[in-house]
């Protein structure tokens, strides 16, 4: 067992290494996503960052909600409700040129602000009413690479010179997939990614990603970034594989975080968000922006407590960002640190010590899920 175990993992770090090799051949999923989206560039990328003061790096994370988000945070009433993605757009763009007129560096965005979190997917009630009565316009709200609202994202990276984070809801032909992108200030994709295994109930309305959407560690000018969504921080399969690419700086997208000691559901808790989003902090030794509805959380890194957060009392419109300065100089920039705590010395304990009594079987966990958009449709007719 321990054999075969092992050969999944080599499988996974191949799969790593090559994806981190330059693309030959046919083209690449992120060559393809960068070919699609078009934007006007303004400056070269070098010319921007060398007016960047990297001893003082400005992180910013949004905490505001998006447009028609029911309201207060744990109001999940859809009723009479529409999303609007449009607005939306124009509404995160406004935030983004806000938080650059602050000085931000790098600003990121909740998962899937755009066109936002439908809290009332994950419930007890079966059928679920959330889907019958909104999965199509949830569908039709959706971004598909290259449209006009995709260009006006990556457009506002350009336009106010800013790496920019951002998790939408993206429709690819007959599939929807919790997204992340990170944008350069020149407009450039960096990453590209689909939530590996999105939770619950959310599992009735987006698709699983692929083993590629793991692999996401890219080297910038102000450090290695990466990025992970709401519980894949809590899958070791994520965790592990990301933070063996020592990220300087970590970007953890949740929905919502309510006030300490008010919540509904555990997951949905302070307690249990900040505690997963410190611990990967801790491990990785990484700075982690926590960017959520509610309440967002900027570690500067590794097991520091000083972490800057939000009032929970802050009105959204007089505190849509929350801000906190690193030093970039102080990043080591490593691809990989053989003596980490997230290392291939690691994994061979985890590879040695596997119970022998746990028998070799897949189960029916590990199968791609996939939601197809007509189902999505027809179950709101």
């Amino acid at each position: 067992m321990k054999a075969v175990f092992g050969l999944q993992i080599l499988a996974t770090v191949t799969a790593f290494v090559a994806a981190s090799c330059p693309p030959h051949g046919p083209e690449s999923r992120l060559q393809r996503v960068n070919r699609l989206t078009k934007v006007q560039p303004s400056r070269h990328i070098d010319d921007i960052l060398s007016e960047w003061d990297l001893n003082n790096v400005t992180l910013a994370a949004v905490r505001a909600p998006p447009v028609n988000w029911p309201l207060p945070i744990l109001n999940k009433n859809w009723d009479g409700v529409k999303f609007d993605i449009n607005g939306t757009i124009d509404l995160g763009v406004s935030y983004v040129e806000r938080a650059a007129q602050n000085g931000a560096r790098l600003v990121a965005f909740p998962e899937v602000w755009f066109p936002g979190y439908p809290k009332g997917v994950i419930n007890t009630d079966y059928p679920n009413s959330w889907l019958v009565k909104h999965a199509a316009d949830y569908v039709n709200n959706s971004l598909v690479i290259g449209d006009n609202n995709w260009n006006k994202l990556a457009q506002a990276a350009v336009d106010n010179e800013i790496y920019l984070a951002v998790s939408v809801s993206e429709r690819v032909k007959n599939h929807l997939y919790m997204t992340q992108l990170l944008i350069a200030p020149d407009g450039e994709i960096l990453i590209y990614r689909h939530k590996i295994r999105p939770g619950g109930r959310e599992r009735d309305l987006w698709t699983d990603g692929r083993l590629e959407d793991l692999v996401t560690v890219v080297t910038t000018p102000i450090g290695r970034i990466g990025m992970l969504s709401c519980a894949e921080h809590s899958y070791p399969e994520a965790t592990f594989i990301t933070q063996a690419q020592t990220e300087d700086i970590h970007i953890a997208a949740w929905p919502l975080t309510p006030p300490f000691g008010n919540y509904s559901l555990g997951y949905e808790s302070s307690e249990v968000i900040t505690a997963l989003a410190s611990v990967y902090a801790n491990v990785g030794n990484t700075a982690l922006i926590l960017t959520s509805i509610g309440s967002s959380t900027i570690y500067p890194g590794g097991a520091s407590p000083m972490w800057t957060r939000n009032e929970d009392s802050d009105p959204y419109d007089a505190v849509p960002i929350i801000h906190r300065d690193v030093n970039a100089t102080s990043f080591p920039k490593k691809t990989y640190n053989a003596n980490s705590k997230v290392s291939w010395g690691s994994y061979q304990n985890i590879n040695q010590g596997f119970p022998d009594y746990i028998p070799d079987d897949m189960g029916t966990f590990i199968p791609w899920n996939e939601v197809t958009v007509e189902s999505l449709y027809e179950m709101s007719t």
